[in-house]
């Protein structure tokens, strides 16, 4: 069989297959969706993370305001709150009721009033604990004052008991995850975009007939594999522009430290990407051969939709427990190995032999699935009219 075919553009050193992919990149790299698209997700990306740098760190501290006697609590409840991890801010107010004006209208958040051994705090809805145990240290202090104590010996007395952490939480720990279950969103969405794409451009052409002139010079082995490898380019390149503007500003912004972004994550993300896509795309595309409209195309793909809604979901079932006997077994199934276990190895150390057995799986079904999407879509191809039965195109 010759290589070039005239619908093709007209080769004779490339193999069809070659061919096939050169003209869906051309044409989905010149649409307005594909354009448009990456425009929108690179802005929106973008746009993300340059406001998560903005507001993160950004506390809004707890206005507190002072009346009467309670205002000789100010010096020590500050330094207390401090030491608890609140941000307060502290005034004095001189008349209650304009204090409790304040509070219902929002300027103000805790009003104290009230002597300084039996102060009463009011807010409108509810005062943060840290707060609270501030006010109740800071009064007990003044108690003890009054009841003659020294300052050394208060002091003493109000000493908060020291804490030792032998495992202090990492706070990349807590990136990670938040990293883990952007990228399984983002692997997804992906995986449903481009295999929904692979199942469109299939029925497209077959319902406008084209697929009978490319069938004419093309074996449709080959034309289902030039038409999946075209559209995962053409997906890779766009995860690409997409993920490199998410780091450039990641890494300008600094708004995160994460382990999960470095260079062999990212590698790892694609390579699931990958094997993901030829899973997904080479079924989307075979079960689409099976009808002829696109008003039959969501229900005919609805069976393989369904896996993918299930890695989805147990994609937050492995997160709590990314090593337990749950998410290890379903990170190694190959319908769900390239979400779950994409964020099993960007949240945690996952074993070196589970990886290697989940990828193996994983080409075993894509080459397994190789051969039963190219016998469908051989004998489905051609069959315009009613939807075909899949076991009349097995059988053929």
């Amino acid at each position: 069989m010759n290589a070039h075919s005239p619908g093709l553009g007209g080769t004779r050193r490339l193999p069809t297959t070659v061919l096939v992919a050169r003209r869906e990149i051309r044409m989905r790299l010149r649409s307005r969706v594909f354009i448009g698209g990456t425009i929108v997700m690179t802005v929106l990306v973008v746009v993300g993370i340059v406001a998560a740098s903005l507001l993160a760190g950004r506390t809004t501290p707890v206005r507190v305001g002072f009346s009467g006697g309670s205002q000789a609590l100010e010096r020590s409840f500050t330094a207390t709150a401090a030491a608890l991890g609140a941000d307060v801010t502290v005034s004095d107010i001189a008349d209650v009721t304009a204090g409790k004006a304040q509070v219902t209208a929002g300027t103000l958040d805790v009003l104290v009033t009230g002597s300084a051994a039996a102060p009463t705090a009011v807010a409108k809805a509810a005062i943060p604990s840290n707060v609270v145990s501030a006010l109740s240290l800071a009064s007990e202090a003044a108690r003890l004052s009054a009841a003659g104590l020294s300052p050394a010996a208060v002091a003493s007395a109000m000493a908060l008991v020291p804490v030792q952490l032998l495992q202090p939480p990492n706070p990349k720990n807590t990136q990670n995850v938040f990293a883990s279950l952007a990228l399984g969103i983002v692997l997804w969405i992906a995986l449903g975009q481009y295999g929904n794409m692979a199942a469109q451009s299939v029925v497209e052409e077959k319902a406008t007939r084209i697929m009978e002139i490319l069938l004419a010079t093309i074996r449709p082995s080959r034309l289902l594999a030039g038409k999946v490898i075209g559209v995962g380019l053409v997906g890779l390149l766009q995860l690409t522009i997409v993920g490199a503007a998410a780091l450039v500003a990641v890494q300008v912004t600094h708004v995160a430290t994460i382990p999960a972004l470095g260079v062999a994550s990212i590698l790892a993300d694609i390579l699931w990407f990958l094997l993901g896509y030829l899973f997904y795309a080479t079924a989307y595309a075979a079960v689409a051969s099976l009808v002829s409209r696109q008003e039959e195309l969501q229900g005919a793909v609805a069976p393989i939709s369904v896996f993918q809604i299930a890695g989805y979901l147990l994609m937050y079932a492995a997160l709590p427990n990314p090593s337990g006997p749950l998410a290890t077994v379903v990170s190694l199934l190959p319908p769900f190995a390239p979400i779950v276990m994409a964020v099993r190895m960007a949240s945690s150390d996952v074993p070196l032999w589970q990886v290697g057995l989940a990828v193996a799986l994983a080409v075993a079904s894509i080459v397994g699935l190789t051969w039963l999407a190219g016998r469908i879509y051989a004998n489905a191809a051609m069959r315009l009219g009613t939807r075909v039965r899949f076991m009349d195109a097995f059988r053929g």
